[in-house]
């Protein structure tokens, strides 16, 4: 397989530092870090101002990572802003939450979420989710949910 030569910009959006942590770490494990080049925010707020902000400035994200449950603003309403933003709709957003209620699952996929995971309780499953990132990297030469999703099948987790 090719080396990606391009770096993709994530926005993890997590009001628990532990939790991005946690993230950050899958992802040293997962052999992707050389490969993304990672933002944080800490509630909704933050994250809307921050896409809007990085829009305005022609700086592109190419996946964000979000959290549902935050203080200020919660997940469900950033991803109401990013899909119906001209100019950030076109972002895949991927929530990862710890939210198990179906109803959370469809709102998210109504308000047209890309992708849904329930925060594995292993923390290998997070490795793999990361792990499927970068396999859709490494093979379609771009961040694709429907890879991610595929490969992560695959390596037993939870697409």
């Amino acid at each position: 397989m090719a080396k990606s030569t391009h770096t993709y910009h994530l926005l993890l959006v997590d009001d628990s530092s532990a939790e991005l942590r946690l993230m950050q770490e899958a992802i040293k494990d997962a052999e992707l870090e050389d490969m993304v080049r990672l933002s944080y925010c800490y509630d909704g707020e933050e994250a809307c101002e921050f896409l809007r902000t990085s829009g305005v400035m022609g700086e592109k994200i190419d996946m964000v990572l979000l959290d549902l449950n935050m203080p200020r603003l919660d997940g469900k309403n950033v991803l109401e802003y990013v899909k119906s933003t001209e100019g950030l709709a076109e972002i895949p957003v991927y929530v990862i939450t710890n939210s198990n209620y179906r109803r959370d699952m469809m709102d998210c996929y109504n308000l047209r979420a890309d992708g849904y995971l329930q925060k594995p309780s292993e923390f290998q499953k997070l490795v793999d989710f990361f792990t499927s990132m970068k396999q859709s990297i490494l093979v379609r030469n771009k961040l694709s949910i429907f890879w991610i999703e595929k490969t992560l099948a695959e390596l037993g987790g939870v697409a």
